[in-house]
């Protein structure tokens, strides 16, 4: 049985001197990022574009010449912009597992197309606190797929909110039913990074969600490079950019209070 450890590391730097050093970046023409999202429980897909390193306005949804999804039979659902500055379907889409399904996004006189196969859904247990030896000793949330299975590769893409805000997102990939341990910042080893930090009572909500090779391929070089991954969009213009991504997944839900459990 082959475990999965997703590690939350610190880096800090040590410095003898300082110097002022003064960056000149240059401007650069601000490119489309688009991100999507289909589910049983609807679909959203958010449209910005990049911003310039001296820019530090974050940006909200902007509104393009057309959002649609296309179905699996060819059929297409349009999406309308929202006061929220996200795109939503005015209708419910049906998913079906093992089905593809396509958002075209046309800005500018420009169509970009991607697609995304919807897996079957994960199974996994009632996540649990626990200890594991990994650098040092260290507390950890861990679960366990359960529908694997044994030779069949699946991705997985893990999310947990704490009290609300995003503490933690990776995608990773398994054959058969394997332990999934999710290393955790407690209040004794972890000092100087308040905002990682758990406490006991704080609320984690964990959504484990089903993704495609393709979705996987895209979230694993991003984690792993923090540059921009390869271009999951097609462009009906040759020589266009566009960054972001389109995920159809079906995913499971555990909400649970954080308890600093004692090391034996």
């Amino acid at each position: 049985m082959k475990k999965f450890i997703y590690m939350l590391v610190v880096a800090t730097t040590l410095f003898s001197c300082t110097k002022e050093i003064e960056l000149d970046y240059r401007d650069v023409e601000p490119i489309p990022v688009i991100e999507g999202h289909l589910t049983s429980d609807g679909a959203v897909v958010t449209i910005t574009k990049s911003r310039n390193m001296s820019d530090s306005t974050k940006m909200s949804g902007i509104k393009v010449d057309d959002v649609r999804i296309i179905l699996p039979d060819g059929n297409e659902v349009p999406l309308s912009y929202k006061t929220d500055g996200n795109y939503r379907p005015d209708t419910d889409i049906e998913l079906q597992n093992n089905a593809t399904y396509t958002l075209k996004v046309t800005m500018d006189g420009v169509e970009y197309v991607g697609a995304s196969t919807l897996q079957p859904k994960i199974e996994i247990t009632e996540p649990q606190f626990v200890w594991a030896e990994l650098m040092d000793w260290m507390q950890v949330l861990e679960f366990e797929t359960t529908n694997i299975p044994e030779g069949k590769e699946v991705y997985g893409w893990a999310r947990i909110h704490r009290n609300g805000e995003i503490y933690f997102s990776d995608a990773g990939t398994c054959k058969g039913d394997s332990p999934f341990d999710i290393g955790l910042y407690y209040d004794s080893d972890m000092e100087n990074d308040e905002e990682m930090i758990l406490y006991d009572g704080d609320t984690l909500a964990l959504e484990f969600r089903t993704i495609d090779e393709k979705v996987y391929n895209y979230l694993y070089e991003y984690n792993s490079t923090r540059v921009n991954p390869q271009q999951f969009f097609t462009p009906s213009v040759e020589g266009k950019v566009c960054m972001g991504f389109f995920a159809v997944y079906n995913s499971v839900k555990y909400e649970t209070i954080y308890i600093k459990t004692p090391h034996e």
